[in-house]
């Protein structure tokens, strides 16, 4: 059973990483019919919104929308790029800059929580360190050790829960109406724009799902073993 769950967690983590980078390298090659650069069609989005105080940045983190610093950020492939990639991503950006203007729920829900769950990222270290104090301490202590790990765990699952109703918003009900909407793509992009959404949007689903075997496989290595008490 443990093995199971190793390997499809595994799988979890390599195969929608491994189909985001091969749909964002395969339509990063691909020239948009607008042949405006990402960072073009984010302003010109932005401002159709109103939201001309919101900026567009280059940056070495990965593409994302800063709420605190009001910044669509995009990598420079994307930022300088005039690629169907660029274009759908800038787009998708601009989904979650539109979301925070109309104080979306979701959004503004996980922006509160977001520092709690920065906590919660050293629960996966916590139940490792709950392992080694088998072999120094007794049950209840590493025990107790153990549950706060999980239960921090949980916290960082409830996150990337809350997190895939913003992305798929952001990307659906947001992005591909104003791409096609506002002629940045032509109908025979928008199904090729789609299929970037759904890699980007995959790679959410799966890190939740994972995070989800984990802490199955972790209550079962902690407390499915009665011997260790």
């Amino acid at each position: 059973m443990l093995t199971l769950l190793w390997i499809t967690g595994i799988l979890l983590i390599i195969l929608p990483q491994l189909w985001v980078r091969s749909i964002l390298s395969k339509y990063s090659k691909e020239p948009s019919s607008i042949g405006k650069t990402g960072s073009e069609i984010a302003r010109d989005i932005l401002n159709r919104n109103g939201l001309g105080n919101v900026t567009v940045e280059m940056t070495s983190q990965g593409d994302h929308y800063d709420p605190q610093s009001k910044a669509v950020r995009l990598s420079e492939n994307f930022y300088r790029g005039t690629s169907l990639a660029a274009v759908t991503v800038a787009a998708h950006e601009c989904g979650h800059a539109i979301q925070d203007a109309e104080s979306y729920g979701f959004m503004r829900f996980r922006t509160a929580v977001a520092p709690v769950v920065r906590i919660c990222q050293f629960g996966p270290m916590l139940l490792m360190f709950s392992i080694m104090l088998t072999a120094f301490l007794a049950s209840p202590i590493w025990k107790l050790t153990a549950m706060i790990g999980l239960f921090m765990y949980i916290g960082i699952f409830l996150f990337q829960v809350i997190t895939l109703p913003v992305e798929l918003d952001a990307s659906f009900a947001r992005a591909v109406p104003v791409l096609e909407g506002s002629g940045y793509i032509s109908p025979d992009e928008k199904e090729n724009a789609k299929k970037i959404l759904q890699a980007c949007a995959f790679t959410y689903i799966a890190a939740a799902l994972f995070s989800l075997i984990e802490i199955l496989r972790w209550a079962i290595i902690l407390f499915g073993n009665r011997s260790r008490d």
